[in-house]
């Protein structure tokens, strides 16, 4: 499904991710492992779309998506700082992408509230994300990335403020 060939990265006419390859086949989970600053979220940006490799290139299907913009990909990305909206609510959170893909709103309070129900968090959608919790914080992080239904989830460190029972 997903496949890397030969990605190269710099940043400040540094090296950081040099010949990366890989292939994931569908239902299959993979983790990077690195030191802070080896490209680990770098990667997750070029496989999203929201930066581009240097060299090399990005395949979903056998696809190339070079030329396929962030928001045409369909994958989730789950950012190590949450990236929520301060001003918004829960809901509106949850519901900011949706509207974006043009849903009604029948179908995006379906979503909505599927997605905080996977998260347990039904219940919380009238709350502002900066009254949550740290943990509460990644779980809307996380709705926020189901509601979608993407066909790819990437997650950059996105259960380290939850405890062992909601990781599991």
């Amino acid at each position: 499904m997903l496949k890397l060939e030969n990605i190269y990265k710099t940043y400040e006419e540094k090296p950081l991710l040099r010949g990366i390859s890989l292939e994931v086949a569908e239902g299959e989970t993979i983790c990077l492992l690195g030191p802070s600053g080896s490209g680990k979220s770098t990667l997750l940006r070029v496989i999203s779309g929201l930066e581009n490799a240097d060299e090399g290139e990005v395949f979903w299907r056998g696809k190339s998506l070079e030329a396929t913009p962030p928001h045409l990909r369909n994958f989730g990305l789950i950012f190590q700082d949450y990236a929520l909206f301060p001003h918004l609510s829960v809901y509106e959170n949850l519901a900011f992408g949706l509207k974006m893909q043009k849903l009604g709103k029948d179908e995006i309070r379906l979503r909505v509230n599927s997605a905080l129900k996977q998260v347990d968090l039904l219940g919380f959608e009238s709350r502002r994300v900066t009254e949550l919790s740290g943990g509460e914080q990644q779980r809307v992080a996380l709705a926020r990335a189901l509601a979608p239904r993407p066909r790819l989830l990437l997650f950059d460190e996105p259960l380290g403020a939850l405890d062992r029972k909601l990781r599991e």
